[in-house]
C-alpha cells in the first residue's frame, strides 16, 4: 500500500529526464497545510504525455510516494521525497486535499522527543515496496515520517522491522543546515506526518 491523493496548484513543470525514450517532467504542487495556513512544496514527477496542466492550473491527483538519494554540496547522503504520479484523478469525492496511506517495515527509528513547550515528538523511517503495475518492476522506498503528541508515545515502542501501515499527510518544511565553511544553507525537507496507524 502506498497512495497518497494530492489537490494544489500545480507550478514550474519542466523537463526531468528521459527513460527508454520515455520523457519525465517535474513540478512543484502547492498544498495548503489546513493546519498551519502555510503551503506545503511537494515534488512530483510524471511521464510528459500524461500531463493535463499547465503552470499555475488547479491539480487534483492519485500517486505514490517515492525516494531517492542524492549527494549534498558537503558530499553527506540525502534521501529526496517526491510524489510519482499518472495525473489520475481521485475516483473517491474527498475534501480533504492531503491524504497518504502508506504500509511497509520501520526501518529507522529515532528516540521519542519533547519539544520546549512539551510536546513529544518521534520520528522513524518505513521502508516501502510496490509492484509497479506498468513494469511488474519492484519500487523501493524510504519514507521518513513524525508523529506527535500521545501517539507519538505509543509509537515510540515499535521497534526496527515491525509492520505497520500509517495514514498521514506530506508536509514540507525548510531548516537551516551548517556547511563544513560555517555558511549556513536553507534546506527543505518532506516527512509524511502520521496521523493514525
Amino acid at each position: 500500500m502506498n497512495e497518497i491523493i494530492l489537490k494544489g496548484l500545480i507550478r514550474n513543470i519542466q523537463p526531468s529526464h528521459i527513460i527508454d525514450g520515455v520523457e519525465y517532467c517535474k513540478s512543484d504542487l502547492i498544498v495548503k497545510n489546513k493546519h498551519t495556513g502555510n503551503d506545503d512544496v511537494i515534488s512530483v514527477k510524471f511521464k510528459k504525455f500524461t500531463n493535463r496542466y499547465q503552470d499555475n492550473d488547479y491539480a487534483e491527483i492519485i500517486g505514490n510516494i517515492r525516494s531517492y538519494s542524492s549527494k549534498n554540496e558537503d558530499g553527506s547522503n540525502k534521501v529526496n521525497i517526491y510524489v510519482f504520479t499518472y495525473q489520475d484523478i481521485p475516483t473517491e469525492e474527498t475534501e480533504e486535499v492531503n491524504v497518504a496511506k502508506v504500509n511497509g517495515r520501520i526501518c529507522k527509528k529515532d528516540i521519542l522527543r519533547t519539544t520546549k513547550s512539551g510536546k513529544n515528538n518521534f520520528h522513524f523511517t518505513i521502508a516501502n515496496n510496490i509492484i509497479s503495475e506498468q513494469t511488474g518492476q519492484k519500487i523501493n522506498s524510504y519514507i521518513p515520517c513524525v508523529v506527535w503528541g500521545k501517539l507519538a508515545v505509543e509509537m515510540s515502542n515499535l521497534e526496527i522491522n515491525d509492520k505497520l501501515e500509517v495514514t498521514g499527510e506530506l508536509h514540507s518544511r525548510e531548516y537551516k543546515k551548517q556547511l563544513s565553511n560555517g555558511e549556513l544553507e536553507i534546506r527543505v525537507a518532506h516527512e509524511l506526518v502520521v496521523k493514525s496507524y
